[in-house]
């Protein structure tokens, strides 16, 4: 997306997980989200869209955006399931298994 703010090799994968998007989703959660980039591009594509980070430093710096919610906690704890569920640069920083058993309970 060349329109984005900054590159990195995180958003380098961002055009990629939009083109696995179904035509049609309802709800998307976005772990790790960061500044939102990735959460407000989603949301482009999805009625509703929650970016969850557990740094609320970095989410001080999140942009609102339409159909778009963040919350500071650990995706580890989050409840509710999503039609689409992303998480860029996230599963290093938990025990694998914990983090692979989380993102599997969050896919509907």
């Amino acid at each position: 997306m060349r329109r984005d703010p900054y590159w990195n090799h995180n958003t380098h994968y961002h055009p990629w997980l939009l083109r696995q998007l179904p035509d049609s989703v309802a709800t998307a959660l976005d772990v790790g989200c960061g500044d939102g980039l990735l959460a407000r591009k989603l949301a482009t594509r999805c009625e509703s869209v929650l970016g969850v980070d557990s740094d609320a430093q970095v989410l001080d710096h999140a942009d609102p955006a339409p159909r778009v919610r963040f919350r500071q906690e650990d995706f580890r704890r989050t409840t509710g399931t999503f039609e689409v569920v992303t998480a860029v640069a996230v599963l290093h920083h938990v025990p694998l298994v914990e983090g692979l058993t989380a993102l599997r309970r969050l896919v509907a």
